[in-house]
């Protein structure tokens, strides 16, 4: 996740505890959800903040949900899902998140926005 307009010798560490959970959802339907680890933001390091895996066991999909997941990757040659939840410290976190077809050298950052808590 890459964020600009960090101030250098900015750091502050977020996330962990049951309040940070995260939702994954694909057109409005929810696919996953877990919780936010803990992690920190060092200013200056305006290239990469963190790489997020999100990972499933024993997932269950619907057989109309992987059709529709499936026709969308054939058609369109990407998927996009939604994340987002709230993240302790933080504030509300709201990203998207594309699947593209093999090996695409198409690039394409996920646009991410925060409603601070004050």
């Amino acid at each position: 996740m890459a964020a600009g307009g960090v101030p250098q010798g900015y750091h502050s560490c977020k996330g962990g505890g049951e309040s940070s959970m995260l939702r994954v959802s694909y057109h409005g339907i929810i696919l996953a959800w877990g919780h936010v680890p803990w992690f920190c933001i060092d200013g200056g390091n305006t290239r990469l903040l963190a790489t997020v895996n999100a990972t499933a066991e024993a997932a269950v999909l619907r057989d109309e949900v992987l059709g529709l997941i499936q026709s969308e990757q054939r058609i369109v040659g990407k998927n996009e899902f939604d994340v987002e939840g709230d993240v302790a410290g933080l504030g509300y976190l709201r990203c998207k998140a594309f699947v593209l077809r093999g090996n695409a050298a198409e690039s394409s950052e996920a646009p991410c926005m925060v409603d601070y808590y004050y």
